[in-house]
């Protein structure tokens, strides 16, 4: 028989916490669900890992694991996870994180409660150190408060992705997430405002490890900037292309594009200064973006034409710092 939850575990380069992290999701107290196990193509022993917990398994849940061959990133890790699952509720568990024995329990009892029709189940988290040590509650905002594409468009929720569940009916009606995504929380939490609904269960049912692999490195050189002003803003341009998607499915197109349309035409002016090979392609950018403010597009071109000069300053503040 089909489960009705499916928990998507996505680990990448934790195999110092990804032991942790599956038998956390294989404990928990609840109908028989279904456990993907699932290594992004990880450099270390990620996937060995979580292949012998699998064979080790014996309990009541259905395991699965898949090891990738290459890499996909967030977005298309998730899109090669759903596609392996039927489940109606997707539950994410990231591979540094820990579940409490009830997470699923609760969501799915806070779903069933809504008669299903929710798209979007969140929960607060507890803050933990690398080392396991409890920091303090890390709380979302409660969706409840946002039941409308109007609420959105005031001000978007604050929310974390690895303390969600979501539907699949939701993915179904808006597709799969753009590959270039980086961050699918924004994304999942207004397909459910606009579809369903959502909300959050006021408790920490997921304990978050801080400070994990996708911690933002100092920019101390030239090629760091330029590498994380790139990488930043194609995520952003990907994160408002794909909202902008979105919108034109449920039929809102027009009052999101004029919400986005600055903040969209900023990233790709920035994504476009970080990809330019010279100086002389910098400069033409900065000529055809006349849609911003020019002393907004001079001030970037400057940072971008000359890294180095930036980059000194990170690395002044840097030691500054050090000797505080």
């Amino acid at each position: 028989m089909q489960a009705t939850a499916a928990v998507l575990v996505l680990a990448y380069r934790q195999a110092d916490f990804v032991a942790q992290a599956a038998h956390s999701v294989l404990a928990q107290a609840c109908e028989p669900i279904e456990i993907i196990l699932s290594d992004d193509a990880s450099p270390d022993a990620t996937g060995e890992i979580l292949e012998a917990i699998a064979a080790a398994y014996r309990g009541p849940h259905q395991v699965r694991v898949r090891r990738g061959q290459q890499n996909l990133g967030i977005a298309g890790h998730y899109n090669a996870l759903i596609e392996m699952t039927r489940a109606p509720l997707l539950i994410t568990a990231a591979g540094d994180d820990l579940s409490t024995p009830d997470r699923v329990a609760k969501l799915l009892a806070a779903w069933r409660a809504s008669g299903e029709r929710l798209d979007l189940i969140a929960s607060h988290l507890q803050g933990m150190r690398q080392d396991g040590t409890p920091t303090q509650i890390v709380p979302v905002d409660d969706l409840a408060q946002w039941p409308d594409a109007r609420a959105w468009l005031a001000r978007r929720p604050h929310v974390i992705g690895a303390a969600q569940a979501f539907t699949r009916r939701s993915m179904e009606r808006f597709g799969p997430f753009d590959p270039r995504i980086a961050y699918e929380d924004q994304i999942t939490t207004f397909r459910a405002i606009v579809s369903g609904g959502a909300m959050t269960i006021p408790e920490p049912l997921v304990h978050y490890r801080q400070g994990g692999v996708s911690t933002r490195q100092a920019m101390l050189t030239a090629e760091d900037l330029t590498g994380w002003m790139r990488t930043q803003n194609g995520r952003l341009v990907a994160e408002m292309e794909q909202l902008l998607r979105d919108a034109q499915v449920a039929g809102l197109h027009e009052a999101i594009e004029a919400q986005l349309r600055t903040p969209l035409a900023r990233a790709r002016y920035l994504w476009a200064l970080s990809q330019a090979p010279d100086a002389a392609a910098r400069r033409a950018l900065l000529r055809e973006h006349g849609e911003l403010p020019l002393a907004w597009r001079l001030r970037k071109f400057f940072k971008l034409n000359y890294p180095g000069f930036n980059a000194g300053v990170n690395r002044l503040r840097a030691r500054l710092k050090g000797r505080a």
